[in-house]
């Protein structure tokens, strides 16, 4: 993935991670009915992330990711992955 996606999903990443976005998200939760509103929030920033990478790419190449791009975003996603339980879990109070 070219470095401009690369950085421009990495800060939206960062975004999501703030704790009045995170907020945001737990609000929307309350109205639904789930088991775990933590693994409501943690699916909510991966599918915000991937859907990103989806318009990022198609915004400046006019394509659909290659795989090889969704699966560097998926190991970005890993990458991060206790951080976005943390900054969840931090919101939540836990």
């Amino acid at each position: 993935m070219e470095s401009v996606v690369r950085g421009r999903v990495e800060k939206e990443l960062d975004r999501l991670l703030k704790p009045e976005v995170i907020n945001m998200i737990v609000r929307i939760s309350r109205n639904l009915p789930l088991k775990s509103v933590q693994d409501f929030c943690f699916g909510y920033i991966v599918g915000d992330i991937i859907v990103g990478t989806f318009e990022e790419v198609r915004a400046r190449y006019g394509r659909e990711p290659t795989s090889e791009e969704l699966n560097e975003t998926l190991n970005m996603i890993s990458r991060r992955t206790l951080e976005i339980k943390g900054a969840v879990k931090f919101s939540l109070g836990k």
